[in-house]
Order: structure tokens, then sequence, then C-alpha cells
């Protein structure tokens, strides 16, 4: 069969779409596991400009059988119209959803008439389970005995049998020895980048054991932390290399939770000559804090950029979200890492339920003072299934409910004790832009690119400055924060 593996070309407000172009790990590795089968991978984030052309473009060349469609909350809707793109081209199609938003939502979904376009789900893990519903189309086993797996009955949504679904016992945690690395062969396109560098993804583990309360990666993977070998990761690296990579991000959910195995990682990379790249992570401040050794380690293995868990200022704030009191060891954490001249992406979560805007201007100074180099500022958002959701509609605080185009964490979807949604909407565009000039003059950023540093600082920052004065209308604050958000809502608009 033809098989094609789509990934959605929804991008969070936060990036430069134009400058921010990953590939989607989830269905490469889908395409390295299927076996007997012509396989295509589309991450249409390469395709923003043109989405339903380009849908109607690859039916016609690709001609599928089956197409993989994988998206989180804020991408279903788009999955979905790109699901009836391809039924009205030929129904005969079979296409399967795939990622966060259906493994938590499946139960919903299946009984709403928004899933129409899907004959199936894959929930949880789908390297090993996709090429099992292959097997299953063919006749070589039951579709009843695919776990992880929901098959629609009876035609319509609104049927008989969980409203049209019928939903497989849920998939236990894959052995991770028994996936093979990703099939970047099978990608479509070039083009994957990060602000000029050549972009891919790899991971070194999966699943989180943090308490956490706003995110909702326990749904996936369990509260379960489970490690890839060393030479499994060391294959991954040489092969994103291959096809060209020279940055990289490691996508795994917290990177630091075993940081004995972390430093054993950054020996081994080092030893194999990976540290020629450069490397991104996601960690915790309590793991890096943990470890007087282990930072030296990664800025010998190539590791420039770790996106640090802050989240918030507020000791009150930190409790709600089951952080625990971490800004001490956020402090450390900082500091080690720019001892070694390791840039920072900070996330921030404002919008908590006691919020005033002294409040959230109080975590923009936090991050300032601690010479954080770039902010992931990012407003509360209610994820399905998460245990912030309850309590914040148990306090009537949930102001969208269920448009989950929204649940990017750029737009306002609840309030505050104090403040209305426009409010938090405002201040995060606010403070934002009130420290966009700092961006970029951190000395962690100048030691890593000195180029660019002098690019912005001596040239272009003075060059907008003087086009503004001489040629630029003067507008108000509520004008430019209004023509800014138009931008925004326009930005994921395809069809």
């Amino acid at each position: 069969m033809n098989v094609l593996l789509m990934s959605m070309p929804d991008c969070a407000p936060h990036f430069n779409a134009k400058r921010w172009k990953p590939p989607n790990l989830a269905i490469s590795s889908i395409a390295g596991n299927i076996v007997g089968h012509n396989v295509y991978v589309a991450d249409l984030i390469l395709r923003r400009d043109r989405i339903t052309e380009t849908v109607k473009e690859l039916i016609s060349q690709y001609r599928p059988d089956v197409v993989g469609l994988t998206a989180m909350s804020f991408q279903f809707a788009t999955a979905r119209r790109i699901a009836g793109i391809i039924k009205e081209i030929n129904k005969d199609v079979k296409t399967v959803l795939g990622g966060y938003h259906v493994t938590l939502m499946y139960d919903e979904l299946g009984k709403d008439e928004t899933s129409a376009p899907f004959d199936f789900f894959v929930r949880g893990e789908g390297d090993l389970c996709f090429n099992e519903l292959l097997e299953a189309l063919e006749g070589k086993r039951p579709i009843e005995g695919v776990a992880g797996v929901s098959f629609r009955q009876n035609g319509n949504p609104g049927a008989a049998h969980g409203g049209g679904f019928v939903h497989n016992t849920a998939r236990p945690l894959e052995d991770l020895a028994r996936i093979k690395i990703p099939d970047r062969s099978k990608r479509i396109w070039k083009g994957y980048q990060y602000y000029g560098f050549t972009l891919d993804i790899v991971e070194s583990s999966r699943g989180c054991v943090m308490p956490c309360n706003f995110c909702s990666m326990d749904k996936m993977y369990g509260k379960t932390f489970r490690r890839f070998s060393i030479e499994r990761i060391l294959a991954d690296i040489a092969n994103a290399k291959q096809h060209g990579a020279n940055f990289i991000i490691f996508s795994d959910d917290n990177f630091t939770l075993d940081v004995k195995g972390f430093e054993a990682i950054c020996d081994a990379i080092v030893a194999a000559g990976h540290h020629d790249v450069r490397y991104i992570i996601q960690a915790s401040s309590v793991g890096i804090a943990s470890s007087g050794t282990l930072v030296e380690k990664m800025a010998k293995a190539g590791f420039r950029i770790v996106f640090l868990g802050i989240e918030n200022v507020s000791e009150e704030n930190l409790r709600r979200m089951k952080k625990g009191n971490i800004i001490e060891k956020t402090k450390l954490a900082a500091k080690r890492l720019h001892d070694h001249n390791i840039m920072i992406v900070g996330g921030m979560i404002i919008g908590n339920p006691d919020d005033k805007e002294e409040d959230i201007a109080r975590n923009y100074e936090f991050f300032v003072g601690l010479q954080i180099d770039f902010f992931a500022d990012q407003i509360l958002t209610p994820y399905p299934k998460t245990g912030m959701r309850e309590e914040l509609l148990e306090a009537g605080l949930v102001t969208n409910k269920f448009d989950y185009s929204r649940y990017n964490c750029f737009w306002a979807n609840v309030k505050t004790r104090y403040l209305e949604p426009d409010d938090l909407q405002f201040f995060r565009w606010k403070y934002n832009k009130k420290y966009a000039d700092y961006i970029c003059t951190t000395p962690a950023f100048i030691k890593n690119y000195p180029l660019a540093y002098y690019y912005r600082h001596y040239f272009r920052r003075p060059y907008l400055r003087l086009k503004k004065k001489f040629f630029g209308k003067e507008i108000s604050e509520r004008e430019q924060y209004r023509r800014d958000m138009e931008w925004a809502e326009a930005m994921n608009r395809f069809f």
C-alpha cells in the first residue's frame, strides 16, 4: 500500500514561522517502523502558504491508500479540514488521526461529528501501532486486536458502539529497544531550519515523572521515564547529520530526570565526534542545579540552548502548579549554564488565578535579573484532562472551554480573579514588547553569536528607529497591540 504521513502546519504565534521549521519526529519514526509499504512523509510546516493546493497535489502524486495525520490540540481543526479535503478527492482513502489531542480526547471525538473525516484513531505511541494497523487493513490480523486503535463501526458518528467508534484496549508503553530510528529519507521536502541552521529532531528518552498539573504528558506516557540506549541515540544523531542537520533538538520531555545518564550521553557524543553540531534540550532547574559536573559536560558535547522550566517567580503560583519552590535552584541553574556560555530559553507561565499586572511584571523583571536569553512567555492554558484545567473550571476561570485551536499558550483562554482574558493578552504583549530590545543582548548570546549581536545592535535596531522616526506614522500603544493581534490571528488561517 501507499502510505502518506502528514504533520500539521499550525505554528504558535510565539515563533517566527519563516525561520522556525522543525520536522515532526513522530511521523518520521512511524515511517522508520513500517514494513513492506511505500511511505511518504509530508511536514506541512514547509508549505504553510498553500495548504489546500499542496494536499491535493500530494494525493494526486502519491495516490495513498492510507493517510496518517498527527495533531496537537491547537492543530486538530486543521487536521479535520485536511482529512475532509482528502475524502472529497477520494472517499476510499483511509484516514488515521494520531497525536496528543486524540490520545486525550478519543472518547469525546468518537461521539462528535468533528470525527466524520477520520476512519481510525491511533492513541498513545504510534511507532509500532501504525504498522499493526496496516497489517489489519491487509487482513493479516484482526483490527479488534490492535491495542491503541479506535475504528469506525456502523457508519456515521452518533451510531451505536461509542458514537461510531470502537475503542480497542489501551496500548501498553512500547519497549524502546524495538523502535527503529526515524527514516528521514521518506521526507518529501527539504528546508527544515532554525534561524539559518539546518534543523532536525532526535530523542533520548520519553516521559516525565514530575507532578506538574498544567502538563498533559502523563496522558501519553503515564508517570514513567524510559531511556533509549546510548547506541541508538548516537545512531539517531548520526542519521540526522547525514541528512544535513547542524542544529539538533532533543524532544525529551525532561532531559535531566536521569542526570548520570545525561552525563554518559554527553561523554558518548564527544567520543563519537558528534559535538560538531549544536543541541537544544528541555530541562528542569532542579536537574541542572543538582550536579556540579553536568553543565561542563554539556558544554563540551555541544549543548548550546536549554529550555529551562522556570515557570514563575511566585512561590504560591509554583505551589499551585505543583512545581515546588524552585526559585533558588533556578538561580543556581542559570548561573551554571551561563558560566559555560549555554543560552537559556526561560519558560514563563502567566495568568495564574491570583495574578495582577504587577505579578506579571515581576516575572519579566526576574528573567532580566537572571539574564535569561530568550523568553518563552506563555499564558496558562487549560489543556484537556489536566489537573489544572479541573481546578480552573471549578473556580470559574476558564473562559474558552472548547475552541482548542486557541490552546497554543499564546492566546488567553482563562481569566484571573483580577484580570479578564483581554487584560492578560494585552499585558503579555506589553511586557514582551517592553523587553524586546533586551533580547539578543545577553553575555551568553554575544559569546555564541557575536556577529548577530553587532548586526542587530549597531545596524538593524538603529535603522528601524530612524525609519520609524522619519517615515513611520505615530500610532498609540493600543493600536499597535491591535495590529499585532490581527497578525497573530491570521498566522494559522489556511483555508
